[in-house]
């Protein structure tokens, strides 16, 4: 389910020449807008001098791709997907967290009402190899449900198609995110598992830059991590500030979904990433041998610039 009402486009700054930015984003769920509109509505882009043009991208690795190559300064993806690149070579690098929990919750469809009921059915991911996949078997696993014992893995596309394969049941149950989830439940979908209280240690969604732009400009990737800590902060500690902010352009038939999205979303924000999530990436993405060649987790990100955007305000 995308956010409604979002506008995407340009942020401009004050009078003062304002330094262009270009921001990768692959999903416009709320769990990714959330912070930017608010970074937007309140202007902390623009007190740190930026003008952040959003750019819709269908997936992680072109996100990863626009980046690199100098046509995205930063993106937002999934986190095992930057880890995979790097491993891989790509000259990118982790400079903060962003969702820094798994906040999907485990949807079951008609009859599917507790973990024992997936047992012999069909469990729906987005596709092959990505991160719906391994963080939904791991979280089943931790439950005692193996695949291919207990459930079988479909590869059903994402959120829209998701719904649509639990409403034909072609699927019994998928991982949704939290304003999903409030969008399904009055349909009869039941919610099995909070997957954050299963696997609380892997971040869902990381910011990333170049390997160039961090070594070229670490004055600008601090303040950029330090527009959003705003956000997030504001989204934590205030609420109805950040709702306000966030919600302008929101159909009023979706506000009261939407408010209570944000109640749900509140505390899962953060620019803090350890060297503990990385290693927990690591694991996730299957690359332990790639990041012992390399150096360990140390050569994944940069604790540097998001511990001085945390520190500042």
């Amino acid at each position: 389910m995308g956010f409604a009402g979002i506008a995407i486009g340009p942020w401009l700054g004050s009078t003062v020449a304002a330094k262009p930015i270009t921001l990768a984003y692959n999903t416009n769920s709320l769990n990714v807008m959330l912070p930017l509109l608010v970074a937007q509505e309140l202007g902390f882009f623009t007190s740190e001098g930026f003008e952040v043009t959003p750019v819709y991208v269908r997936s992680g690795p072109t996100a990863m791709a626009a980046m690199v190559s100098g046509s995205a300064d930063y993106s937002i993806v999934g986190s095992t997907t930057v880890v995979q690149a790097i491993a891989k070579g790509i000259p990118a690098v982790v400079i903060g967290n962003y969702v820094r929990h798994v906040n999907w919750m485990l949807m079951g469809g008609a009859g599917v009402t507790s973990l024992n009921s997936i047992k012999g059915q069909v469990v729906g991911v987005t596709s092959a190899g990505g991160m719906t996949e391994f963080l939904t078997v791991e979280a089943l696993a931790r439950r005692g449900l193996k695949r291919d014992r207990d459930y079988r893995i479909h590869y059903a596309g994402n959120s829209p198609a998701r719904v649509l394969a639990l409403e034909t049941k072609v699927i019994h149950a998928a991982a949704f995110s939290p304003g999903e989830r409030l969008a399904l439940e009055p349909k009869g979908y039941t919610l099995l598992m909070d997957m954050v209280q299963v696997i609380p240690e892997f971040p869902l969604s990381i910011l990333a830059s170049s390997r160039r732009k961090l070594e070229s400009s670490p004055a600008e990737v601090e303040a950029f991590l330090r527009a959003l800590h705003r956000a997030m902060e504001v989204i934590r500690t205030d609420r109805e500030r950040a709702a306000a902010a966030a919600f302008k352009k929101t159909p009023r038939s979706e506000l009261a979904r939407e408010r209570k999205a944000l109640d749900y979303l509140a505390d899962d924000y953060s620019i803090v990433i350890t060297k503990e999530n990385i290693q927990a990436l690591i694991y996730a993405a299957g690359v332990e041998a790639e990041a012992r060649k390399l150096g360990g987790a140390e050569k994944f990100f940069a604790p540097e610039p998001q511990a001085r955007a945390a520190a500042r305000r």
